[in-house]
């Protein structure tokens, strides 16, 4: 008789548990894999203007993957430049676009971009193709908000999407 292997009995308990656990919880997008075709994916990825609440779910998803992703090694909130600018102030510097489009391709940024070229002179390291998603930039962008608009409240709830523009306008 074949004897089942000792930790899957254990293992399907604690996976029993933890489900428990998550009941009636609401699930949200920065919970599991990302869903780009999600009907709120869309906004979800838009940034907010400038003095706009911070979703505070989404920023502490940015400082985790700030960390975790490895930015720390190039990149201080501080004032410090590294081996690349420091990025506190950012979010007044750049767009969202260009944030965006730097985090996600900064190997045709240097190609195409002339302040991305600008600041390859000035830092000599390119900066490395990151393979993240665009709900990580935007979670490390909103996440640099509450560096940069410190006065800024911050919601526990997503901020409305901006309303679509009337017809003919």
């Amino acid at each position: 008789m074949n004897k089942p292997p000792r930790l899957a009995l254990p293992a399907l308990a604690l996976l029993a548990l933890l489900a428990a656990c998550q009941e009636g919880e609401e699930w949200s997008p920065l919970d599991g894999p990302w869903n780009p075709s999600h009907p709120e994916a869309a906004a979800i990825l838009t940034p907010p203007d400038s003095g706009t609440p911070i979703w505070a779910e989404m920023a502490e998803a940015g400082a985790h993957w700030y960390r975790v992703r490895g930015c720390l090694a190039c990149h201080r909130t501080d004032g410090v430049d590294v081996a690349g600018p420091a990025l506190n102030g950012v979010t007044r510097r750049r767009s969202y676009d260009w944030f965006r489009a730097m985090t996600l391709r900064p190997d045709s940024m240097l190609v195409h971009d002339p302040i991305a070229q600008d600041l390859l002179a000035i830092y000599r390291v390119p900066m490395p193709v990151q393979r993240v998603q665009d709900l990580h930039v935007r979670a490390i962008w909103e996440y640099l908000r509450t560096i940069d608009e410190p006065d800024t409240p911050v919601s526990a709830a997503r901020p409305a999407p901006a309303p679509d523009p009337a017809p003919g306008a």
